[in-house]
């Protein structure tokens, strides 16, 4: 047979090299492709449940535990509606005219911008007091721990019930209420926070007045000398000291037409869970100088510690309770 030039055997390589290539080169084009499908298996596979996922509904809440029958109200939340108050009241603290609502665990007085609820466990007093000049009356609420009143805080309700003001009417738990608005503000709330109202003491000034004239500072103030604490109203604010933790200076009248009174109140405990408390302290100035005299006689009375009267049975006490304490050591 005829022998193949060099020519014809190089080229017949060359095609079967390039045929090898080919065939590998399509190979790995195939497992790419065969790996991209199965990415885009798994990546459709994945969409799937997030989809499915997100268009599940939520399962669905909790139920609250049912209240039992006639049992109060959560102590914090105002509960149904007992009785609301036909028309607004003039509020000196929270200052401002609310509409007021009495509900089952909490008082809701309603404003134009707020709304503030008073659970009825924080009610510490109730007071009906006569308005200093004589016009009108006063309705103290004190609250062991402020409540709040948009971003800032309420500690206690003042209401003053003027002479001419029209009287509100209600009924509350079958029992009706008329008269002044200061009246039936305090005799509701001493119902439903279970406290007493009170009142006016046994103290009454020379002037024939309810209060006591005076100044913390340049603002003009009316001192309360009322049975178990005194009260002092500086404008909007109250402050209430019990005599049994009450530390008063005297300074007198000397040659001046007036005397002083420096008062500093130990601080109650405070409910569980609301910061700590700290002592109350006031000077109140310009007190008539023919009142001195009875207002130390009555505050030592009311046991409060007058001019560090009471200092000496402090120290007797802690004396005796400390050689208790040492004779128990000894036996």
């Amino acid at each position: 047979p005829p022998k193949a030039s060099p020519g014809s055997r190089l080229m017949a390589t060359s095609q079967s090299g390039l045929e090898a290539e080919l065939l590998s080169t399509k190979a790995r084009l195939a497992a790419v492709e065969a790996e991209l499908a199965d990415t885009k298996q798994q990546l459709a596979v994945a969409l799937a449940s997030s989809s499915a996922a997100a268009a599940a509904p939520p399962p669905p809440a909790a139920a609250a535990p049912a209240a039992p029958a006639g049992s109060a109200a959560p102590l914090d939340r105002p509960g149904a509606l007992l009785v609301e108050l036909a028309s607004d009241l003039s509020f000196l603290s929270p200052r401002g005219k609310f509409r007021l609502s009495l509900n089952e665990g909490a008082a809701v007085l309603h404003g134009k911008s707020a709304e503030i609820a008073v659970p009825y466990r924080l009610v510490s007093r109730v007071l009906v007091l006569p308005e200093a000049s004589g016009q009108g009356s006063l309705c103290v609420v004190t609250l062991a721990a402020p409540v709040a009143n948009g971003k800032s805080q309420v500690g206690h309700l003042l209401l003053h019930s003027k002479p001419a003001e029209p009287k509100v009417e209600c009924s509350l738990s079958g029992k009706p209420l008329c008269g002044q608005p200061a009246s039936v503000v305090s005799q509701a709330f001493a119902s439903l926070a279970a406290v007493e109202v009170g009142g006016i003491g046994s103290f009454k000034p020379f002037g024939g007045r309810a209060a006591l004239q005076c100044y913390v500072k340049a603002t003009e103030a009316a001192l309360y000398l009322l049975e178990k604490e005194l009260l002092v109203k500086e404008a909007s604010k109250v402050h209430v000291m019990p005599y049994s933790r009450l530390r008063v200076e005297v300074l007198p009248p000397d040659s001046r037409r007036t005397f002083d009174l420096q008062l500093e109140c130990a601080a109650a405990d405070a409910p569980a869970g609301a910061p700590a408390k700290t002592a109350l302290k006031l000077e109140l100035s310009m007190l008539p100088a023919n009142e001195c005299d009875r207002v130390s006689e009555l505050l030592q009375r009311k046991r409060a510690n007058v001019n560090g009267s009471l200092d000496g049975e402090a120290a007797s006490a802690g004396a005796v309770g400390g050689g208790a304490a040492g004779g128990g050591a000894r036996d």
